[in-house]
């Protein structure tokens, strides 16, 4: 018969200790559980312990996100736009008054754009042929766009224009010198005359490039002998500085796309996007 073999001298389960030491983990949580919610929370000193955690672990500082209210800072677009239209409606009356008062209407064309007012200038009234000399005949004229130009602050692009007949002189080997010569005078008297600000203006001369009547009759080439001024009104406050423009200057300094601490909300960068026209 075989011998039993002899069981192992170890106590039956786990030791006595560990359900001691269980309980009094039990016990510690369900104390430290009703501390917690017996406590009250001091929301600034978890903020503090928070950022202290972050820096500890390599985590940048986000900065403070920052609203500002777009609408509060810039004026009603349209109050400005109504504005405007206004100043040129008024400016383009009083042009069309003294040209019915002078007799000129058929010299000297006004109408609107866009952008503000446009002056058609026959050639024959302000210089004679071949050129760019200003008669005295058109001085009156000139004086009285003189008077509506210091009326505002109208940005001011004088446009030399020919027929298709070609010059070659000494003086103007082409119409291209002539129609900028031409333009260049009447913007000197502008300057010079009136003494108006220089900073207003620009000249340009465009030969026969830009013709608005057929150069194949005598009429049509008439026609395209001109000086045009183009009075723009710029939409920002008609050329003088505003509380729009104030504005968008605090915005900036407010609202920089580095600014250190601040981060712009998406939606203030697109209203600043579109107010600028898309830039």
């Amino acid at each position: 018969m075989a011998k039993k073999k002899k069981g192992c001298d170890c106590e039956p389960g786990l030791p006595g200790w560990l359900a001691t030491f269980s309980d009094m983990m039990t016990l510690l949580l369900t104390f430290f559980v009703l501390l917690l919610s017996m406590s009250s929370m001091d929301q600034q000193r978890i903020k503090e312990a928070i950022g202290s955690l972050q820096g500890s672990l390599g985590v940048l500082q986000g900065g403070t996100k920052t609203e500002i209210n777009v609408r509060e800072l810039i004026p009603s677009l349209e109050i400005v736009e109504v504005a405007r239209r206004k100043l040129i409606a008024q400016n383009f009356n009083e042009v069309r008054k003294w040209l019915t008062k002078l007799k000129m209407e058929e010299k000297v064309r006004a109408g609107l754009t866009k952008d503000g007012i446009r002056l058609h200038i026959d050639s024959r009234l302000l210089f004679r042929v071949g050129g760019a000399e200003i008669n005295p005949e058109a001085i009156p004229v000139l004086d009285k766009i003189a008077e509506v130009l210091r009326s505002n602050r109208a940005v001011v692009q004088i446009e030399g224009h020919t027929d298709n007949v070609p010059i070659h002189t000494a003086r103007y080997p082409s119409n291209w010198e002539l129609s900028t010569a031409r333009a260049v005078n009447v913007l000197r008297y502008f300057v010079e005359k009136e003494k108006i600000d220089p900073a207003r203006f620009s000249a340009v001369g465009y030969g026969a490039m830009r013709p608005i009547a057929s150069n194949d009759t005598p009429e049509g080439r008439a026609t395209n002998r001109r000086v045009m001024l183009l009075l723009k009104y710029p939409k920002a406050g008609i050329g003088r500085k505003t509380e729009e423009k104030d504005a968008r200057e605090k915005l900036w300094m407010l609202a920089p796309k580095k600014r250190k601490g601040v981060h712009v909300s998406l939606n203030l960068r697109k209203e600043l996007k579109l107010y600028q026209g898309g830039k």
